[in-house]
C-alpha cells in the first residue's frame, strides 16, 4: 500500500529535521570537548550543555503548540511508528531507569534485573494488550476506554484515580532526579535546580500537549541512545579491541559454563 504524498513529505521532513539535530548535537559535544581541553571549568560546561539542550526542547515545545484537541492529546494520530518507538524509548529511558535501575543493578547485582524485566514487561503488555484497542476505540485516555467498554461511570473514576496514583508516585522520583541532575551539572542548589528543571518541562509540554511531548522525546531519545551506546562501544574497544561487546563474550561464556 503506497504512502500518501502528504505523509511521505511529512516523514521526509522529520528525517531531515532530526538528522540536522543529530549532527548539531554531535558538533556541540565536540565543541564542549575542545573547550574542556582548553581549560574551561566543568561547571560551565555542564551549565552550557544543560541550557542549550533545554532551550532546544523548549523551542520544539513552542513550535509544536496547538489548540486542536486531537493534536494536543494524541499528536493527531499521525506519528510514524519509527518515531513513536523513539518517543516511547525515551519515556522508558527516563530518570527512573537511567539512574534508578542502573543503581539497582549496581547495588543488587543479578537480583536487580527483576526491576528491569518488570519495567520492560509492563511496556510490552501495554503496547500489545492495550494500545491497539485504545487507538481503535478513538479515545484519549484509558479511563475513557474502560467507561465506554463496560458502560460504567464508576469504572471511569476508578481508572482515573489509579492513573493519577501511579503517575504521582512515578512523578516524585522523576522530579527528584531532575533536581539532582540540574544541581550536578550547574552547581545550583537542589531547590533552584528543581524549579529550573520543572520550568523546562512545563514549556516543553504545556503549549503542545502530546504533540510537543512526542517530538521532544524523539530529540531526547537521540541524546540518550548516544549517551548509552557510545561509552559502551568506547569501553568495549578499549578492553577487547572491538566496538560491539556482545560479539566478544563467547570466551567468557565458555569460562562460566
Amino acid at each position: 500500500m503506497s504512502t500518501p504524498p502528504s505523509d511521505a513529505a511529512f516523514r521526509r521532513r522529520l528525517h531531515r529535521n532530526y538528522g540536522a539535530y543529530t549532527i548539531g548535537f554531535v558538533l556541540l559535544v565536540g565543541a564542549l570537548g575542545v573547550l574542556e581541553r582548553m581549560g574551561m571549568p566543568k561547571q560551565w560546561l555542564g551549565f552550557s550543555f544543560l541550557l542549550l539542550t533545554v532551550l532546544v526542547y523548549a523551542g520544539i515545545g513552542v513550535f509544536s503548540r496547538t489548540t486542536d484537541p486531537v493534536e494536543y492529546y494524541v499528536a493527531g494520530r499521525r506519528v510514524p511508528a519509527f518515531y513513536n518507538g523513539m518517543a516511547a524509548g525515551a519515556d522508558w529511558m527516563s530518570a527512573a531507569s537511567f539512574l534508578g535501575m542502573a543503581g539497582s543493578l549496581y547495588l543488587a547485582g543479578y537480583g536487580g534485573l527483576a526491576f528491569v524485566l518488570g519495567w520492560t514487561g509492563g511496556f510490552c503488555l501495554v503496547a500489545l494488550l492495550l494500545a491497539p484497542y485504545l487507538r481503535r476505540f478513538g479515545g484519549f485516555t484509558v479511563p475513557d476506554f474502560l467507561a465506554a467498554r463496560f458502560e460504567s461511570r464508576g469504572l471511569r473514576v476508578m481508572g482515573a484515580a489509579a492513573a493519577v496514583l501511579v503517575s504521582f508516585i512515578y512523578l516524585v522520583a522523576q522530579i527528584y532526579a531532575i533536581g539532582l541532575i540540574t544541581t550536578r551539572l550547574t552547581g545550583l542548589t537542589f531547590e533552584i535546580g528543581l524549579f529550573v528543571g520543572l520550568g523546562g518541562v512545563l514549556v516543553c509540554s504545556f503549549l503542545g500537549g502530546m504533540r510537543a511531548v512526542t517530538w521532544t522525546q524523539v530529540a531526547q531519545y537521540i541524546i540518550m541512545i548516544l549517551a548509552y551506546v557510545v561509552p559502551v562501544m568506547w569501553l568495549s574497544t578499549q578492553q577487547t579491541g572491538f566496538p560491539l561487546p556482545q560479539f566478544t563474550a563467547g570466551g567468557e561464556v565458555r569460562e562460566i559454563t
